[in-house]
């Protein structure tokens, strides 16, 4: 499994912003490209992700540390082989520091070199929207490349 990760820049107050975080059942308000979140049960929250005319779906289970303002979440049924990853909201001078790290592996590993970039892009990007339209505003500062469709020339 290959770590994707992003991190912004805040200035809303780190507990602020965790507590936007740990409302997961709002995060499709906030990102075009989630399709809807769900409560399932205490702590387990279920996907439906907008992936290229298609939708993926997976159901997570979320640990909560508040102290140090950690979410680690991990697949336990879906459409993942493996999914997990982790919030952290860091303090900083000026408010908030959020990184989102994701990690994933797919059902087709022959596929993975052209589709991993593309999940990641759309889960990153999904992460973004969240922190932006939630706790923002948020600027990116590590791992905007990500972010980008790659483009190709044809010459």
């Amino acid at each position: 499994m290959n770590e994707h990760s992003v991190v912004l820049s805040t200035p809303r107050p780190p507990d602020e912003v965790f507590a936007v975080l740990r409302r997961q059942e709002r995060f499709a308000e906030q990102a075009d490209d989630l399709e809807s979140v769900e409560v399932v049960a205490d702590g387990e929250h279920r996907y439906a992700l907008r992936f290229r005319g298609g939708v993926a779906r997976w159901t997570q289970r979320t640990e909560v540390d508040v102290e140090s303002r950690t979410l680690r979440f991990e697949q336990v049924e879906g459409d993942f082989v493996d999914l997990g990853g982790a919030w952290e909201v860091q303090a900083t001078d000026g408010g908030s520091r959020v990184v989102h790290r994701v990690s994933f592996r797919t059902a087709v590993p022959h596929l993975a070199g052209a589709i991993d970039p593309m999940i990641a892009r759309v889960l990153l990007r999904a992460a973004t929207s969240v922190v932006t339209r939630s706790a923002g505003p948020a600027e990116v500062v590590e791992g905007g490349s990500a972010l980008r469709d790659e483009v190709f020339s044809t010459a």
